[in-house]
Parts: C-alpha cells; structure tokens; sequence
C-alpha cells in the first residue's frame, strides 16, 4: 500500500478549487479577444485526439489488472494476504465504483477482526476514510483514525503511527485546520525519516505544499512540491508523482513559468491515464485551461475546460461543475457572447444553490456584476454586487469562527495531552511508591517475625502479642473494625469449641463413670422394691443428663461441622426438628472452617428465633453453593413482623455482625401476618 489511500483525496478536494478566479485575467482577455480563434484548431484536435488513445489504454489496463486480482481472491486462502488483498481490490474501485470499494474494504475489515490482525484495522481506517473524506464526513474519519492510533501506540509501531497521523493531517487539511494539519504532518516526518521511507517522506512533502497552497504561502508550496518531485522522481509512474506534479504546477504557474507547468501536467495525466485515475483529470484539464488562458490560447483553454467539465459531470463533482461552468461564462463573456455567458453562469449559480457552495456563488454573483457592467445594466449590477458582498461578509464571519474553532480544539487537546501526561506521571510516582512502601513493608514484618521469635525464646509470648497486635493495628487501621469483628467471632467459635470438647470430654466423663458405678453397686447390693426403683430414677436421670449435656455440647460445636461439613451439620440440626425442612443447592466442597462455623450459628439462631417467636407452622432452611458465592435463606410461615418498627434483637444484630465481617449481605422481607423471610449472601475468595 501506498502512504495511505486516503491522502491521495487531499488533493483531489484541494483541485475542486485550483481554477483561479477568471475576473483576475480581464485585461489579457480583452485583448486576446481581437485576435483570430482558429489558427490552433489543428493542434487542439491533435492533443484530444491523443487524450482519447490514452484514455482507452489506461482503461485496458486497468480492467486486466482488476480481473486478475478478483481471481486471485475468489480461489485465495483466508489469511492476513487476502485481507490485504481485499484492500487492494478496494482501492482498484475507489475512483470508479466508490460503492464496490466500500464492500471490498470492510471484507478487509471482516476477516482482520476474525484473524485478530492489527494490521488490517489500520488499513481498514486508511481505505474506508479515503471514502468517508471525498463524502464530507472527516469528523468520523478523525475518530476511526484516532482509535486505529491509539492501537498502533500500544503495538509501539512506529511506522503506522507515521501513517496514521499523516492521514489525521490530511482529515483536518480538509477541514481546513491547516495548523492543526501542519502539526500532524511534521509528526510523522522524523519518524519516516529514522526508517528511512523516503517514498512516503515524499509523499508528506506534497501534502504539507497542498497546505502552503491553500494558506497562499506558494513560496513554501514551491518548496516543498520541488522536495518531493526530487524524490518521487525515482518512481515516475506512481500516482502521488502525479499529484505532486500537478502542485508544483500549480507554484510554477504562479511564478509564470507556464512553459514548464504545462509539461508538468501534461506527465501528470499521463500517469493519471495509466492508474486509470479519471478523478484526477479534472484538476489537471483545469489548471491546462487556465494556463492556456494565460497563454492567450483561448481555443485550447475551452478545450480543457470542456474536458474537465465531462468528468465533473461523470462523478458528480459539483464544486468541479460549477468553477469550469463559471470559467466558460467568463470565456464567453469576453467574447461578446453575454447571452450564452449567462447561460453558462445561470447553471453555475444553480448548482452553487443547490450544493450550498458559498465561494462560487459569492464569485458568480460578482461575475454577474460584470456582466451587468458590461450590458449598462447598472441596476442590476448594485443588485449583484450587494449579493456578492453579503456572502463575501458571511464567508468572512465563517473564517474566523472556523479559525476560532481550531484553537479552541487545539487548546483543548493540548490542555488533554497536559493531563494525560500529569496522570502519567502521577500513575508511575505512584507505582514507586506502592514498590517501596512494599518493601518497607516486607522488611517491618520480618522485622516483627524475628521479634516475635525472640520474644518467644524469653518467655514472654502474651506481651510480645499484645505488642504486635498494637503494631498490626496501626499499620491496618482503616481495616481496624473488621479484624475486631473476626476477633471476636473467632473468639466464640473458640470458646464454643471448648466449652463443648469440655462438657463432652469432663463432665460427659464424670456422668458416665457415675452411671457405671451406679450399675456396678445395683448389681452387688441387695435392696427392697422400693430402692430399686428409686435406684433405676436415678440412673434415667443420669441418661437424661448425660444425653442433654451432648446435645448442648453439639448444639455448641457440633462435630459433624468439623469432620463432614456445613451440609452435613445443618442437616443433622434441621433433622431433629419437625416443623423444620432443608434443601442443599450447588456444590458441596468444604469451605473454610471459620465462615462454615459462622454459617451454621446464623442458620442456628435463626431457627431458633423462628421457633420462639413466630408461630410458625413449617420454616424451611436453603443453602445455595456456587463457584463465587453461597447463600442460606431461612424462611417460616409465622406471624411476621415490620422490620422497621421493631427493634431487633441481639440475636438478629449479631447474625448481621458476622455478615458484615465477610462483606456480606443481610437482608430481611418481612410482614406483619405473612411470614418471615431471612437472606444471607457472601462472595467467596477466588481459589484458582
């Protein structure tokens, strides 16, 4: 691919405009118009003549070429080639069947995103904007080419971040933000250069003398046209060898070296005839009319312009159609033809209307002006002449607010790039500081740990702790509350799991040998009825006691939470309670102790609570266990209550206390005589 598809519309959107105005040439018309119009006819014929061979050739050529390529990707691999290839096909069409190219170049579009290539959005964001810009819509270009940037930044691509921002530069030359398209053309200037791309160094030359040309600053559009040509010279069948000649044409015919320019065309449409760039021609035949102007050649500069009016017609380039309507008006006019001069201008001025193009029709109600002058229709000419100055003032207003704009945007971008680079900044300071505060963090607590150590060689375990707790606080304040929370919950898990291996290991002890002792002396001892049936109450008083000291050591801690986990336990709780139905969802993997521990006390109270205080007929207990997540909801057909008007107990506040120490959430839908219905939810730690 060439620098970018697109850049070569910079010039053709430029060349809309390259006819200069005609009332500048008055005086050399009036002259030339004493002289005899036929003694070129001749000539001219010859030059049409070789333009048509020419034409039917590049046209051959052309058509082979495309034929082949739509073989080649009619039969191709869907690879990175063909996307290219697509691209290729695209640019073959743009000049001809803009419709087709779009298709072939979001084929291109299609397969890179399939293939995951880079290389193809930017592309892609090249060819389709080439579309998109010859359209009028360079906003949307900027942000297709904004976001292919921002891509070829994060590639550190050096070398589409070139193409890429001379494409941006041609997007706001279009605008005609030519400081802004400056800025962006120079950017990419050095970064050619270090890869040593001459070709499309060339290429930017061109572009940033279409630049200087529309800035009227022609001493520099000379320059950097004659840059370019010194390179693109290298290749003389290249198409931006054609537009750079025409350019220079352009700053040559300004400093009346018309010979020379007109030979520059002249190759210019020869490579144009041969690309089969018929666009291309419009701005070529017009800038020939307009030397042949200069030349006093009027014959030939009605040729070219007749030429350049055809293929205005054939694309419907309506700026084109209307500067060559209005230099044939001016040409008839010095002729003495005012009835067809006014023809000429009348269609003109018609599509000047009808396509909203303030210049033309600010310079046809200026020729009409004239040719009122001319025909001693003064009261008319004020008439022209005020319709003239009214736009001349509105294009005018138009100027200023587009400049305004400009630095207005570019403000804005700089006072954008100046934040983006403040949070760079701010980001990477950051970063150093998260690495040190690391690594003083890692060494305070090596630090502590080898204290510790010590500590524990001296004896003096409780203190030390109590010191490194304070340490721990400090450092951890803003998680001060939630170490205290699981403190505490810790706590009772613990002394619940004492005081039940307390009672099932002592006083269970003490109980049973007391039974067995009871039942050894029963056997031994001889005894009337009546103490034998005191005896026996004795030792079903000893069973009840031993069988309600476990059940409150496993209401404590059951041991099935610690050996087969959270389903088993709350089963075997729910089970022994009638009115009270569990359901199981999702895995069954064990969690950790803690938050199962914590998870069986809340199901626990709540049970409890239901059980005291509802009412309730059936309470159903659900837990549900996923991948990220487990929740328990524990619901009763009871009485209900307003959660809002009741206080809660300290029951329902420490369930909600242990939540809120996983980050949990608590919630409670309950109505006075419709139920009670309890929620928990909590996130688990990713494990993988």
């Amino acid at each position: 691919m060439a620098l970018c598809s697109s850049i070569t519309d910079s010039n053709d959107n430029y060349i809309k405009m390259k006819i200069a105005p005609f009332s500048c040439f008055v005086a050399m018309i009036l002259i030339v118009t004493c002289c005899n119009f036929t003694c070129n006819n001749n000539e001219n014929q010859q030059i049409v003549d070789s333009i048509i061979v020419t034409d039917s050739i590049g046209q051959k050529t052309w058509n082979n070429t495309l034929d082949s390529m739509l073989q080649v990707a009619a039969t191709a691999k869907q690879d990175t080639l063909l996307a290219e290839l697509y691209c290729d096909i695209g640019d073959m069409y743009l000049d001809n069947d803009p419709q087709k190219a779009k298709e072939y170049f979001f084929k291109s579009k299609a397969l890179s995103e399939k293939l995951d290539w880079n290389k193809g959005h930017y592309l892609f964001a090249i060819c389709y904007t080439d579309i998109l810009n010859r359209e009028g819509l360079m906003d949307s270009s900027i942000v297709i080419f904004q976001h292919a940037l921002e891509l070829a930044k994060k590639d550190m691509n050096e070398q589409w971040i070139a193409k890429i921002s001379a494409n941006i530069g041609n997007c706001y030359n279009y605008k005609k933000w030519f400081e802004t398209a400056l800025k962006y053309y120079n950017e990419a200037i050095p970064m050619f250069e270090k890869k040593g791309d001459k070709f499309r160094l060339a290429h930017l030359y061109y572009l940033i003398g279409t630049v200087y040309n529309d800035m009227k600053m022609y001493d520099e559009e000379f320059t950097y046209c004659g840059k370019a040509l010194e390179i693109l010279n290298e290749r003389p069948d290249t198409l931006v060898r054609a537009y750079a000649l025409i350019n220079y044409a352009v700053a040559l015919s300004n400093k009346q070296r018309l010979e020379e320019a007109e030979n520059c065309l002249l190759e210019a449409q020869r490579i144009c005839t041969l690309h089969n760039s018929r666009y291309s021609l419009i701005s070529i035949y017009s800038n020939l009319a307009e030397i042949a102007l200069q030349k006093y050649d009027l014959a030939k500069m009605e040729m070219y312009a007749r030429k350049s009016l055809e293929i205005c017609l054939e694309f419907g380039d309506a700026a084109g159609y209307c500067i060559i309507n209005r230099a044939l008006a001016y040409l008839q006019e010095y002729k003495g033809n005012f009835d067809k001069a006014e023809e000429f201008a009348r269609e003109a001025l018609k599509t000047a209307i009808e396509f909203d193009l303030p210049v033309e029709k600010m310079k046809i109600y200026s020729f009409f002006s004239d040719l009122s002058t001319a025909r001693h229709d003064f009261r008319n000419y004020r008439f022209y002449e005020a319709k003239a100055d009214s736009i001349r003032t509105v294009f005018m207003s138009e100027l200023i607010v587009r400049s305004a704009k400009e630095m207005q945007a570019k403000y804005e971008t700089e006072k954008k790039e100046l934040k983006i680079s403040a949070l760079e900044e701010e980001k990477r300071l950051v970063i150093w500081l998260s690495i040190t505060g690391g690594v003083v963090l890692l060494l305070a607590l090596a630090t502590f740990f080898f204290l510790w150590r010590w500590t524990i060689q001296k004896k003096r375990i409780a203190e030390q702790q109590r010191l490194l707790a304070e340490q721990q606080v400090i450092q951890l304040e803003q998680e001060r509350q939630l170490v205290a929370t699981q403190s505490v919950l810790d706590g009772e898990t613990r002394e619940r799991a004492r005081l039940a291996r307390d009672l099932h290991d002592g006083l269970g002890s003490i109980l049973t040998g007391a039974k067995l002792n009871l039942m050894e002396m029963k056997k031994g001892v001889k005894s009337e009825y009546a103490d034998k049936e005191h005896f026996d109450k004795t030792l079903v008083l000893l069973d009840e006691s031993i069988r309600e000291m476990r059940r409150v050591a496993h209401h404590l801690m059951p041991d099935s939470l610690s050996r087969f986990g959270l389903k088993a336990a709350v089963s075997d709780f729910c089970s022994n309670l009638p009115s009270v139905r569990f359901a199981y969802y999702g895995e069954e993997s064990r969690l950790e102790p803690k938050l199962e521990a914590m998870i069986y006390r809340s199901v626990h109270e709540l049970v409890n609570n239901a059980l005291k205080h509802s009412e309730a007929n059936n309470i159903i207990v659900q837990i549900i266990k996923e991948d990220d997540r487990i929740a328990f909801t524990v619901q009763d057909d009871g009485r209900g209550f307003d959660p809002s008007a009741v206080n809660q107990g300290m029951g329902l506040q420490n369930i909600r206390t242990r939540v809120d120490s996983y980050n949990g959430i608590f919630d409670i839908d309950s109505r006075t005589g419709e139920g009670t219905e309890i929620n928990v939810e909590i996130q688990l730690k990713n494990t993988n």
